[in-house]
């Protein structure tokens, strides 16, 4: 199915009157509005095919999903982003290897890995084939992350509103918000701005994705344990205090690694003190719902 503009859900200005949250997540006007309010949003859409798949003329399917194997046949890295920051980072959250680009989507993939609300994630996860305007295209997504909340979000990362200069490649965009919307996922667009955030975020993540391998001991991991079963929040200083009581470096230390492995929240946009508040988090299992 060619997936259309609707003008009957654009308001003055090429804006949509009722936007969705995938819509409300960018702020740039310019992309345009595809959602087709009759077509319900379900994850029930995202499923393997039965048979080879024949093409875009089959009216059932609005596009194809191609996951990728990292290191393979199927590369993931863009050949034209010769220009970019190339990574690989080892991920103890997803036990995968994680192919980035740009210091943008480093730091991202960094956020997300010791960041507590994300229970998973992946980067360059796979490629897109749909249609629009009467155009077929190919669309590499950046990333995509799965939130306690159970939101799904497949990130497009770019430097400034200035990288959605060609119309084209709104149009583009545009489709993709729709297609991952109908499958009951969120489509967002993250500039580095975004990503770096306030004064203190990035500090606190690269301090806390250096302590996502430490080795904690054995009565160490019970005292954490024991602040995750209570489920009452408390101060970083008395948590400290109840780790190594005659030791502050090593007791910052361990709550920096319960951090980073999601058994701690924090905020991460402000600055780490004794007065900062440390709230548990119940283990949360997620069945791989991102991974296809």
């Amino acid at each position: 199915m060619k997936v259309k503009d609707n003008e009957q859900n654009r308001g003055s200005g090429g804006m949509p009157k009722r936007a969705t949250l995938a819509q409300a997540r960018h702020a740039d006007p310019r992309i345009p509005n595809y959602a087709n309010p009759d077509e319900a949003a379900s994850r029930s859409r995202i499923r393997r095919p039965g048979q080879r798949w024949p093409g875009f003329e089959e009216v059932s399917r609005l596009a194809q999903i191609v996951v990728l194997e990292h290191g393979g046949y199927a590369n993931p890295v863009i050949k034209r982003g010769q220009m970019h920051l190339r990574s690989r980072m080892g991920s103890r959250k997803t036990g995968r290897q994680q192919v980035v680009e740009g210091r943008g989507h480093r730091d991202l993939t960094m956020w997300n890995e010791v960041y507590p609300q994300c229970l998973d994630y992946n980067a360059h996860p796979f490629r897109i084939h749909g249609q629009v305007l009467d155009q077929r295209f190919v669309y590499f997504p950046d990333h995509i992350r799965l939130m306690r909340s159970g939101e799904v979000e497949l990130i497009e990362v770019k430097r400034s509103p200035a990288d959605l200069d060609k119309p084209g490649y709104r149009d583009k965009l545009g489709a993709v918000a729709e297609i991952v919307r109908r499958g009951g996922w969120n489509f967002r667009i993250l500039y580095h701005d975004d990503i770096a955030g306030p004064r203190w975020r990035m500090r606190n993540v690269e301090g806390l994705y250096a302590r996502r391998f430490m080795l904690v001991s054995r009565a160490e991991q019970d005292v954490v344990t024991s602040f995750v079963m209570r489920g009452a929040e408390t101060t970083w200083a008395d948590l400290r205090d109840r780790i190594a009581p005659d030791d502050p470096r090593r007791g910052n230390a361990v709550i920096e690694n319960a951090i980073a492995l999601g058994r701690i929240d924090v905020d991460l946009d402000e600055r780490f003190t004794d007065a900062t508040i440390l709230r548990p988090l119940a283990p949360m299992p997620h069945n791989d719902q991102i991974r296809l």
